[in-house]
């Protein structure tokens, strides 16, 4: 098949790595790949050691290429097995990471990415044991206009609230703060979470009593 390359193209040899030449063939190879998603089955993209490829770029890849790694795992989260996988490989503290980047499209995409991964609870599991999701995620509810990953956070953070030390952190970071300001703005799932966070801050308090 025709698309058989990319996965060869991203992880050529062929230039040194970091060099203009080996950066240009990755964010290309990526790029291609996201278009391509939709025109080949899971088990392809499984079978073609795609998603490995994926979690590289994630690792060592330029910024850009990143982005365009995010994007694909945003396109190709469609089952439940795929999610799963996805995790397995070790996506999720990679995505994660991304959250603190500077550009604004890729901490969306980060939080895009990591949102719909956390629909499976062992993903879930996942982005709880890293120390920096939580903080990260609080962060990304800032409701300037800027900030486009507020939905995604608000939603990350909404499947985190069951957890009684999720919840702790998000309070400690100031998510209430910037719930109230995001319930203004109409976002999505945030009234629901300010609900939840507030009533886990009243039983704290009348467990101290």
């Amino acid at each position: 098949m025709a698309y058989d390359v990319f996965p060869n193209l991203l992880q050529s040899n062929l230039f040194p790595p970091k060099s203009f030449l080996h950066e240009l063939v990755v964010l290309l190879a990526v790029g291609a790949l996201k278009n391509l998603v939709g025109l080949v089955s899971e088990e392809t993209l499984v079978s073609l050691g795609v998603l490995s490829c994926l979690v590289h770029i994630l690792k060592s890849g330029s910024l850009g290429a990143k982005q365009n790694a995010a994007s694909v795992i945003c396109r190709i989260y469609s089952s439940i097995e795929m999610k799963k996988i996805l995790g397995e490989v070790g996506c999720i503290p990679l995505l994660i990471n991304m959250l603190e980047a500077k550009a604004n499209t890729a901490r969306e995409l980060a939080a895009q990415a990591i949102a719909s991964l956390m629909i499976l609870s062992q993903n879930r599991r996942e982005v709880k044991k890293d120390v920096k999701s939580v903080p990260s995620l609080v962060q990304l509810l800032d409701p300037s206009p800027q900030n486009t990953a507020k939905k995604y956070a608000v939603c990350c953070l909404g499947s985190l609230s069951s957890c009684k030390k999720c919840k702790k952190l998000m309070i400690s970071y100031g998510a209430i703060g910037y719930l109230k300001k995001l319930i203004e703005m109409e976002i999505p799932g945030a009234k629901k979470l300010l609900e939840r966070l507030e009533r886990g801050k009243l039983r704290s308090l009348f467990s101290r009593k």
